[in-house]
């Protein structure tokens, strides 16, 4: 059944009172949130991902890092009004625990009791940040895996207690607050945080199967066939595939089996996983993703024990992977999706990579609110793609969500023996400039060949703009004929890149793909005038001979 013919409750119809933040905030909520005491943890949750020692003994000087931010703190009544919202969340959601279990003993567990209590103490209030669903749900998981470093020697066992009282509100107020399906991967990870709850905290039949129905659904309309999120972030699925090994941890250990469904997605991700990788190891960077760090999907995949052969086509996620040789080419073929904030209007973008060393890359995200880079990335001008009177084939709103975009989005691939042939369109500019963009890309069996076509078919816009953005490792260097660029990456990996168009220059760009860096970088740019009659651009990649 589709959710628009899903039959609504009570609740759904008027709005849930719990729903509403002024509700929230309101001492009678505090009071709703009451109930019996967890007894404490009920199996040893296992802790897969063990914390960093080192960033375990900065906490204990206070200096709490998380990404390229770091602050030094006092207490946790005083948090850094600079803070970015991503930070935050890391904060609120404790991931810091696991750091310092890494220590051990000493004088770990008495900081962490120290700094917990005063966390506490200052949020025993509803906050739009440390009581939103996926940070609670993470704080529960993280109290849940670092439990007996926490309450290590705790002599009184008062401490003990009032976490027990914190984690009994927190998992009631869990209970009561899983996002919308519209949230994607955030209604996941609240999901998770339950499932911890039910499980580990709680001695109840009943939420028990309730958290792993609601599981079932969830995998069902999250992970894709292909083995792709929703959301279509690569980055995302990375996530994704890291709460869901937590998860068959957790219900291991718990119930002695694993979820068929669980597993299956488990099984479907990790390919799709590969699908995605540069040979460098990294992820494509589309729709608000970065590279992620090698090594550490690496050792995510260790833990599928999957051996499957990674997809080349995706057409239920929309990408394409084509391979030849030592080249490598990733292509968004997907339509924009209104799950989650994170979609970016790159369709029909792509990446390429000759052996470890990326060639085109796309800009890459930033989805913290308040960064000024986060509109832009988004753009359709920051993805290797063509864009119309230097507008966007999607609009969002100011959270990032998709506001409108390409309604149609087709593909077909060609395998054949000459090499791999992708073809397709979208109608993006459809409403605003009666336009239709179709490209074809053909990568040739001896990968020293990639050669592009974009044509836009219809009668409207004023100008068009093909932008091929470089990995900032790339030196480019316009041809003596005025129609291609040399390109050089490492030792003697050179390509020249042609085009039958008139204008076609290098311009400054950014990259963005390694998170916080911003790295200047350069970009090819084809442009020209649209006279009625649409448009029709050739171009080619060609390898030089060593």
């Amino acid at each position: 059944m589709s959710s628009r013919q899903r039959p609504t409750s009570f609740w759904d119809r008027i709005g849930a009172p719990w729903s509403n933040a002024g509700f929230k905030a309101s001492a009678f909520y505090r009071l709703w949130l009451t109930g019996p005491l967890p007894r404490g943890i009920q199996c040893a949750v296992p802790q897969i991902w063990p914390g960093d020692p080192d960033r375990g003994r900065a906490l204990l000087n206070g200096s709490f890092g998380f990404s390229s931010e770091t602050y030094q703190l006092e207490s946790p009544r005083a948090l850094p009004e600079r803070a970015t919202d991503t930070w935050l969340q890391w904060f609120h959601g404790h991931g810091w625990l696991k750091d310092l279990a890494a220590l051990g003993g000493g004088e770990a567990p008495y900081f962490a009791r120290e700094w917990l209590n005063a966390w506490i103490d200052e949020h025993d209030s509803w906050d739009a940040i440390s009581w939103a669903p996926e940070i609670t749900a993470e704080r529960l998981v993280n109290w849940c895996q670092s439990w007996s470093f926490i309450v290590r020697d705790e002599g009184g066992h008062a401490f003990e207690k009032k976490l027990r009282r914190t984690v009994g509100r927190d998992a009631r107020h869990l209970f009561k607050s899983l996002p919308s399906p519209a949230h994607g991967f955030a209604r996941l990870h609240a999901l998770k945080g339950q499932i911890f709850a039910a499980f580990a905290l709680f001695d109840s039949d009943s939420r028990k199967a309730q958290t792993l129905e609601r599981l079932k659904t969830e995998l069902k309309t999250q992970v894709l066939p292909d083995g792709g999120h929703v959301e279509r972030s690569p980055a995302i699925l990375i996530d994704v595939l890291q709460d869901l090994l937590e998860l068959k941890a957790l219900l291991s250990v718990a119930t002695g089996d694993v979820p068929r469904d669980l597993q299956n997605a488990i099984d479907r991700i990790a390919p799709m996983i590969r699908t995605l990788r540069h040979p460098d190891g990294g992820l494509a960077v589309f729709n608000g993703g970065w590279e992620h760090r090698a090594p550490w999907i690496d050792l995510l995949l260790a833990q599928t024990d999957s051996t499957a052969k990674p997809p080349q086509n995706a057409p239920h996620t929309g990408f394409q992977h084509l391979s030849a040789g030592p080249v490598h080419v990733i292509m968004d073929c997907g339509q924009p999706t209104a799950v989650g904030h994170h979609q970016h209007a790159g369709t029909l973008g792509f990446e390429m990579s000759s052996g470890k060393h990326r060639l085109i890359v796309n800009c890459g995200g930033r989805n913290e609110p308040r960064d000024p880079w986060r509109t832009a990335l988004a753009a359709t001008a920051a993805h290797s793609t063509l864009s119309v009177n230097d507008t966007s084939s999607a609009a969002f709103t100011l959270d990032g969500r998709l506001a409108s975009g390409p309604q149609n989005v087709q593909c077909a691939r060609h395998d054949v023996d000459q090499g791999v042939l992708i073809e397709a369109n979208h109608d993006g500019y459809a409403d605003n400039f009666g336009l239709t963009h179709h490209r074809a890309l053909f990568l040739a069996a001896h990968g020293t060949d990639l050669r592009g076509e974009d044509r836009l078919v219809g009668t409207g816009g004023a100008r068009f703009t093909i932008r091929f953005h470089l990995h900032p490792k790339v030196k480019a260097s316009l041809l003596g004929d005025g129609h291609g660029i040399l390109l050089r990456l490492s030792g003697n990996d050179v390509w020249r890149f042609r085009t039958s168009a008139d204008d076609i220059k290098l311009e400054e760009s950014v990259y963005l793909g390694h998170g916080a860096d911003v790295r200047r970088t350069e970009q090819i740019v084809i442009s020209g005038p649209l006279s009625g009659n649409g448009a029709l651009v050739k171009w080619a990649l060609s390898r030089d001979a060593a």
